[in-house]
């Protein structure tokens, strides 16, 4: 018993004691890896070589011909190009995106707000459309192609319509094609 007491003791006296940290608070993680970085190859500037061509005319037209690629290439090219049209043809929409004015489940809030934008935004050259997504009336306006148009247009509007935010959707061919036209008009 007294065994067990003393053990028990001199396990308490030693188990709680406190150890020193390993490092120093002044030392400062100091290691080099330079040895590791990947040594670049320095760049050299190309040179310009400045070579006098004569204007001589040659008789052999194979090569080039004023400045136009050969047929071949020539024929590759249109190739490519009927393949791009082909393949571009069954295209409807391209990705882009609209400004959201209102978005909810009440029609007749909706159609105010559809008829304020259609006054405030013509100022701004954009147009309202009412779009219904059951369950949801949604108010959008102007079709865009990169998002840094769309969101100059939206910090235009965005006094008139505070709650108004810009989201991705799909813009149907025809309409730029429309739009693209009443500019080149325009001008």
């Amino acid at each position: 018993m007294l065994f067990s007491i003393s053990l028990v003791f001199l396990m308490s006296l030693f188990g709680c004691t406190t150890t020193k940290p390993t490092s120093s608070s002044t030392s400062v993680y100091n290691e080099d890896l330079g040895a590791f970085r990947i040594a670049l190859a320095t760049y050299k500037a190309p040179t310009k070589e400045i070579t006098k061509v004569e204007n001589t005319e040659t008789t052999n037209t194979s090569n080039q011909t004023n400045g136009t690629p050969p047929t071949s290439d020539a024929m590759a090219v249109d190739a490519m190009l009927s393949r791009l049209a082909e393949k571009n043809s069954d295209l409807k929409s391209l990705p882009g995106y609209r400004i959201q004015l209102y978005t909810g489940s009440d029609s007749d809030k909706a159609n105010a707000v559809k008829n304020k934008a259609s006054y405030t935004l013509s100022r701004h050259g954009l147009r309202a459309e009412s779009v219904y997504e059951q369950p949801l009336f949604k108010i959008k306006a102007g079709y865009f192609i990169s998002q840094l148009e769309a969101q100059r247009q939206l910090v235009a509007i965005k006094d008139d319509f505070p709650e108004a935010i810009l989201v991705p959707d799909k813009i149907s061919l025809s309409v730029l094609r429309a739009r693209y036209q009443g500019s080149k008009e325009e001008e």
